[in-house]
């Protein structure tokens, strides 16, 4: 059994092998910085930034099993703990409590020409956050920075083929044709809608079909279809 009876969502087994990621237009900058390292220049650190989905996790999983980095996501206790001779994620940086701009400021410093590394995850640009303290905004903007856009329809099929694969779910072409005509072009539109495809094919005890799919997304089960503007 893949799960227990139910329509509770159990989150499903993320694959973050590197050759499951799937590369398009939209994440290739991203992904070509994460295997450059450790070529990443003075600043010794990355910034990736995306939508909730779009595969910064992923990108940021290759990069610390190759690494041997640990994953942070709070500098509330300051940077004693850190070493600029080893590697981290520094996994959800936004302006707020958890990331405080002194912190983030000593932190960055700390690490630029030291033999260790930085990988950034964010979901928006450094640009675009507010930071209280200049310097913070400057030495962001001194650091590599790669944006993953929002897919494009190959892209968008693609990751509906690997979440469902999670889950060990099949979806013909068809299917997945379907489905990228029809829902928001999201990395998080794409979750929703394989959890739900999946719960779907738990409740009626068949396999993901079109009919299921078609339900989901027209007959207002989900919040996921909307005007596809080309």
């Amino acid at each position: 059994m893949r799960h227990q009876q139910g329509t509770l969502d159990f989150p499903a087994r993320a694959n973050y092998a590197r050759n499951r990621f799937v590369v398009s237009a939209g994440n290739a900058l991203a992904a070509d910085w994460i295997d450059r390292w450790p070529d990443w220049g003075a600043s010794r650190a990355l910034i990736i930034h995306g939508e909730a989905g779009s595969g910064k996790s992923h990108l940021a999983s290759i990069w610390a099993e190759r690494a041997g980095a640990e994953t942070i996501t709070s500098l509330k206790t300051g940077i004693a703990s850190l070493d600029a001779a080893r590697h981290y994620v520094l996994d959800g940086v936004e302006v707020g409590a958890d990331w405080q701009d002194e912190t983030l400021f000593l932190t960055l410093t700390r690490f630029a020409g030291a033999d260790g590394s930085l990988l950034l995850l964010a979901r928006e640009a450094p640009s675009a956050m507010a930071w209280g303290l200049a310097d913070v905004a400057s030495r962001l903007g001194a650091i590599n920075t790669a944006a993953i856009t929002r897919p494009d329809d190959t892209m968008l099929g693609a990751i509906l083929r690997k979440l469902a694969d999670d889950r060990g779910l099949v979806l013909d072409d068809a299917m997945i044709g379907y489905s990228v005509r029809c829902m928001e072009r999201s990395y998080q539109a794409a979750r929703e809608l394989i959890s739900a495809l999946d719960n779907a094919s738990i409740v009626e005890k068949k396999k993901p079909n079109l009919a299921m799919l078609r339900k989901l997304l027209n007959g207002g089960q989900m919040q996921l279809f909307s005007e596809r503007s080309e």
